[in-house]
């Protein structure tokens, strides 16, 4: 069994939209989420886990203080990008509770970036968490059927019958 946060957000991070309606607002949030969030994202969500798989158990940990900055900065990172997404070129056309998220995402990285300071991989993991519970809560309503989870074409001889 293989505990690792970011790996699950891969996907959401990439395509975090309201819509595929190409509008400028929208198109540049899925650049900013695909370029900017999500790689982010990693970097602090990989700096901490623990592994248990064929090869046996293990634990990933910032090894010394360049590490652990690294992590730190990401959740600096992610902080500044949270106040970014409440720009208007990435607020527009979004409902009224974009801001709230983006917010949210602001305070988990503030959460994040302080275990990463206090140099506590329990509370890294934790913080970890939290970013992915506030960005599944904006993906419910932002992204509430995300494409390319799974084929969807009948005539694919693998899913069909």
């Amino acid at each position: 069994m293989h505990w690792k946060l970011g790996s699950v957000m891969i996907f959401c991070l990439a395509s975090c939209t309201a819509s595929d309606q190409g509008d400028a607002p929208q198109a540049s949030t899925k650049g900013m989420m695909a370029d900017h969030v999500q790689p982010t994202a990693e970097v602090y969500w990989n700096a901490v886990q623990y592994i248990s798989d064929a090869d046996g158990s293990r634990e990933i940990i910032p090894e010394n203080d360049a590490e652990w900055q690294r992590t730190a900065q990401a959740a600096q990172k992610l902080k500044q990008l949270g106040e970014d997404l409440k720009m208007t070129k990435y607020a527009a056309n979004k409902g009224t509770d974009w801001k709230d998220f983006a917010q949210g995402l602001v305070d988990a990285a503030g959460q994040a970036e302080q275990a990463a300071q206090a140099h506590s991989p329990e509370k890294v993991l934790e913080a970890g968490g939290i970013l992915y519970n506030v960005c599944s809560a904006c993906h419910e309503v932002y992204m509430p059927a995300p494409g390319g989870l799974a084929p969807t074409d009948q005539s694919n001889p693998i899913t069909s019958e």
